[in-house]
């Protein structure tokens, strides 16, 4: 029984990301998964609700750690045989150390605290691969923006604020010099795909 309501919750959440995506929900993780190096051999993935990433590290090789809030996506994942752990990573003082850390769709979720986050990913981390959408629905109108804010919800609290381009990348150039890191941007559409690099 309880396996059966985490499958469901877990098809019914790729079922919205594949409309929203409009098809093209894989393919977003297949181009983050691409910017992996040889010498990327352990990955750490924060708020990875699906393990697509955890996938291809098996199958190149590499290990991979992926921590979220949700029991149902962790428990999911530990099926697999990943090594998935349930945590609220706004709440996490460390994090496991790793070469790289991956983060998709999630960064919105801390925006009130984004300096404490990226210490922690620094402090544990080669480097930092980040995908955020930039173009949302859920300011968008009708059943559209209804999916996007529920599918994307964690917890009871519907959350409203989504970035955009020119506030993601503000707010990455404001956190830059405090933080110690640059960044390049490797591509922008429907999200956008940033490479942190760490300074000092």
């Amino acid at each position: 029984m309880i396996a059966s309501v985490i499958y469901r919750r877990l098809w019914l959440y790729r079922g919205v990301m594949t409309l929203l995506y409009t098809g093209r929900y894989r393919a977003r993780f297949a181009r983050v998964a691409a910017l992996l190096r040889d010498e990327d051999q352990a990955v750490l993935e924060l708020c990875f609700g699906d393990v697509a990433i955890a996938e291809y590290c098996r199958a190149h090789g590499k290990s991979w750690t992926g921590l979220d809030v949700s029991a149902e996506f962790v428990a999911y994942a530990a099926k697999r045989g990943f090594d998935a752990r349930k945590e609220d990573v706004a709440q996490a003082r460390a994090l496991p150390a790793c070469d790289a850390c991956v983060m998709m769709g999630s960064l919105y979720h801390f925006r009130e605290d984004l300096p404490g986050l990226f210490r922690r990913i620094k402090a544990a981390s080669g480097r930092f691969l980040l995908s955020e959408p930039v173009r949302n629905w859920t300011n968008s109108r009708g059943l559209l923006r209804f999916l996007a804010r529920k599918g994307t919800r964690i917890g009871q609290k519907e959350e409203t604020f989504r970035f955009d381009a020119p506030s993601l990348i503000g707010a990455l150039d404001e956190l830059k010099a405090g933080v110690g890191f640059d960044y390049r941007i490797v591509s922008v559409a429907r999200d956008m795909i940033v490479e942190v690099v760490w300074l000092n």
